[in-house]
């Protein structure tokens, strides 16, 4: 062997060495890709917890629904008032309970009560819920949804519907900032007390 090989061989035998001891000790952590992906979002867990902020909010900034809605750019609005039940109206899925309120045509205020609520009145209301907190746009619609889903558990599903004809309920909710032409005023309560007669 010459000098030039004999050379050549020990760096050889240094990378094979350092290989070796690389392969035995795995100086390294090795993660699967997987293992870093973000939790999945549920929406029915998102709205159980943020309910109590819902409920706070909608309790500090409603304002009589009868009021003219403030000049904010805001799409929806928590609003409160009591009224006189005249229909409970399940000829859609939307269901509604009309309302004679103090002042007002009988047809101007109604209450959504399913068993579908529609639109996403209710998330856009609150405040606190924006945009950027989800990863995408199908989250923020879910999140609308199972909001509108734990009013008609919690706040619709205890009211016995059949018996409110007639009886004065005050409700405090959810409302776009008007009306559509010729349609009532809808509310996506988080609210609902049917008032004893006798009772303020």
């Amino acid at each position: 062997m010459t000098v030039l090989e004999r050379r050549g061989v020990k760096p050889a035998l240094w990378i094979a060495g350092i290989v070796v001891i690389l392969a035995v000790l795995r100086p390294w952590t090795v993660r699967p890709l997987e293992g870093d992906k973000p939790a999945a979002f549920d929406p029915g867990t998102y709205a159980t917890s943020l309910w109590p902020r819902v409920l706070d909010e909608a309790g500090r900034l409603a304002t009589d629904v009868a009021a003219p809605a403030d000049g904010g750019t805001a799409k929806a609005r928590f609003v409160k008032g009591s009224g006189v039940v005249t229909t409970v109206d399940r000829t859609s899925r939307v269901g509604l309970i009309r309302l004679q309120m103090p002042g007002k045509a009988p047809a101007d205020v109604a209450i959504q009560i399913g068993p579908v609520i529609r639109g996403t009145t209710l998330r856009d209301a609150a405040g606190f819920i924006q945009f950027s907190d989800f990863t995408n746009q199908s989250d923020y619609a879910a999140a609308a949804n199972a909001l509108n889903d734990h009013v008609l558990r919690s706040v619709v599903g205890p009211i016995n519907l059949d018996a409110l004809t007639g009886r004065t309920i005050r409700f405090t909710g959810a409302a776009p900032r008007s009306a559509a032409p010729g349609a009532p005023l809808e509310v996506v309560p988080v609210s609902l007390v049917v008032i004893e007669a006798g009772h303020p």
